[in-house]
């Protein structure tokens, strides 16, 4: 069913007005109908303009001295990088990130596992083994390259960092000593449904030491894998609603 205009230029009511939604298209759309189709020609948004939004860009130099080494060669975080900074660095909370490709989500990513690191290290700088980090990639051809990034990054500060797919498991020991699981959400489901496939891990076992989970690309949830996506955390909100 077409939609119908509401008053203003760009107000439309939609089939969903049941639901109590209404469709907003930005100031200076055009919409035309066509032969069989309708033609919407939405004007381009004003580019980002930093100096007028005061961003107070993050120096890497304000990070504590031992998180400085994920950031070797960086003088300041990008803007949305340092927009998201207290929430990624200072609060444990759930993010969504949304932005384009190559705008920096991988350092954010880094932001909220360093968070987690410092919560795990001792006053010698050590690192316990008493917690995991999850980070789900879209595709098995991407795991090796952000196991290999992460590697580089957080190596320095004694940090793990594994791949885990069909091709490439882990042992029971290996599942001990890694900090940082790089994963797709396929190979994850298995490990946490499947105690037998865990390499002597039980499903609890695992579970409980996963303190982070990252999911790349979870825009993924409208597409045809987007069911295991849900599965993965669906099982790991009902497990920390259980512990």
């Amino acid at each position: 069913k077409p939609s119908e205009k509401r008053g203003q230029n760009n107000i439309y009511q939609s089939h969903l007005s049941g639901m109590g939604l209404r469709l907003v298209l930005p100031e200076g759309t055009e919409r035309k109908m066509m032969k069989g189709y309708e033609r919407v020609n939405v004007p381009a948004a004003p580019a980002f303009d930093p100096t007028k939004t005061a961003v107070q860009y993050i120096y890497t130099k304000e990070l504590p001295q031992w998180a400085q080494v994920a950031f070797k060669g960086t003088e300041k975080l990008n803007t949305i990088q340092s927009l998201v900074f207290p929430a990624a660095f200072g609060r444990s909370q759930n993010l969504l990130i949304c932005a384009p490709t190559g705008a920096g989500k991988t350092n954010i990513a880094v932001l909220t596992i360093l968070r987690l690191i410092g919560q795990h290290m001792d006053a010698a700088g050590g690192i316990g083994k008493d917690f995991k980090v999850v980070y789900m990639a879209p595709m098995k051809a991407l795991v090796g390259e952000v196991a290999e990034k992460f590697g580089q990054r957080l190596g320095p500060l004694g940090v793990n960092v594994a791949e885990l797919t069909g091709d490439m498991n882990l042992t029971k020991k290996e599942l001990e000593q890694v900090h940082v699981i790089v994963t797709v959400p396929e190979k994850w489901d298995v490990m946490t449904r499947n105690s037998a496939a865990g390499s002597g891990l039980s499903d609890d076992g695992l579970q409980k030491l996963v303190q982070l989970i990252i999911i790349d690309e979870v825009h993924l949830l409208n597409d045809e894998r987007g069911a295991v996506i849900e599965t993965v955390v669906a099982r790991s909100l009902r497990y920390q609603e259980t512990s």
